[in-house]
């Protein structure tokens, strides 16, 4: 019960467009962040958010320490601040069965159930965005290094599954999957790229807060994850592209060469109602459609008539059970991004250029750890080829 609470607690945060307030109030706020700080519009955010409160320092002025260590108990407090609602937070040790069932306070020897981290532990426990140490500690009052942090935010931001396969293989270089994906999704800031480097408050803000943003402020192709089977086996980009087509993209080299049919039919659900011109099946899901010709897998790219275009468009733009997520033109290329919802929901984009009109398409029922990010990182890598 507790993790779903959270999860929609998550949910409901993507929702969120976040605003600043001026850097002269960052400034003013803590005595120790000037408006130049490199980390200050984090710090700020995550101020407003209530998250962090900072010092009181004789002189009654308030400060952040930006340039101090982070004790673990520190990092997992904000971390579940910025996640969970309070009424989780307050009510985890009260949980009995979230007790029974993660066993806090037998398995984590040092963690008394009135210390001032003891709820917040409690909840990123039975999250399991922590795990201790293989002595039944957790070790509060130890600094924070960038591993370790990257292994409990790529987990609470479900950047990466909690059970990464074989890991064990990777030996003392267990943390290489976890600062991968905050590497990619660009949350490790400048000042922090040794894994081994012990975090300060003030790069732990500017962390947390690019993470943060990624549902609302990044770009949509930079909200990236990889799977379970990317992260066992390192990924390198296969491109499957085809010029009289008008169309290149790169997948991932551990799925299946992608499949090509000339002429293509109208599926019946996904707009535009159009018959299309050539259909290109990608993915690393499939089933055998007979002949051993497997070709239905997670995602399609599929053309259609450029003539047609205006007309898609607009029935795009009525249809009751389309939400458009964007709309963008640069250079020469216009692209929509849309989520369609039948019996479930498909997540598709519109591109069209001068001479090409091609549809992106996130199927249903796609089993892939994240294939919201997945389909957004091929999106980004879709080129629509023009003479």
């Amino acid at each position: 019960m507790a993790s779903m609470h959270l999860t929609r607690w998550i949910v409901s945060l993507t929702c969120i467009a976040f605003g600043f307030l001026p850097w002269a109030a960052a400034a003013m706020f803590f005595h120790d962040v000037p408006d130049t700080h490199p980390y200050a519009e984090s710090i700020e955010l995550l101020r407003q958010r209530d998250i962090v409160q900072g010092f009181v320092v004789p002189g009654e002025y308030r400060v952040f320490w930006p340039e101090s260590s982070v004790t673990r108990a520190e990092f997992v407090k904000m971390i579940v601040h910025a996640l969970a609602p309070q009424t989780l937070i307050d009510g985890c040790l009260e949980d009995e069965e979230s007790l029974q069932k993660f066993g806090l306070g037998m398995q984590l020897s040092d963690v008394p159930s009135d210390a001032w981290f003891a709820p917040s532990v409690c909840v990123a426990w039975s999250q399991q965005f922590i795990s201790g140490y293989g002595d039944g500690t957790f070790r509060p009052e130890r600094p924070i290094s960038l591993a370790e942090a990257s292994k409990i935010l790529a987990i609470a931001f479900k950047l990466a599954p909690v059970k990464i396969p074989d890991l064990d293989q990777l030996g003392a270089e267990w943390y290489k999957p976890y600062v991968h994906y905050l590497d990619v999704a660009k949350a490790i800031p400048p000042t922090a790229q040794d894994y081994a480097h012990t975090l300060t408050r003030g790069e732990m803000a500017e962390m947390v807060a690019r993470l943060l943003k990624l549902p609302s402020e990044e770009l949509p192709e930079k909200r990236i994850a990889l799977d379970e089977v990317e992260v066992a086996n390192p990924v390198t980009w296969a491109d499957a592209s085809n010029e009289d087509l008008g169309y290149s993209l790169a997948y991932p080299n551990s799925w299946p060469k992608p499949h090509l049919v000339t002429r293509g039919t109208y599926d019946g659900t996904i707009f535009p109602k159009l018959r299309s011109l050539w259909k290109l099946y990608i993915g690393p899901q499939k089933e055998c459609w007979g002949w051993n010709a497997c070709i239905e897998t997670d995602f399609s790219l599929t053309g259609f008539p450029l003539s047609e275009v205006h007309d898609a468009i607009a029935e795009l733009q009525e249809a009751s059970n389309v939400f458009i997520l964007s709309d963008e033109t640069v250079g020469t290329i216009r692209t929509i991004l849309y989520e369609e919802t039948t019996s479930c929901t498909a997540r598709s984009a519109f591109v069209v250029s001068l001479h090409h009109f091609i549809r992106f398409t996130l199927h249903c029922g796609s089993e892939l750890h994240n294939p919201e990010t997945a389909y957004m990182r091929m999106l980004s890598k879709l080129q629509v080829l023009d003479d």
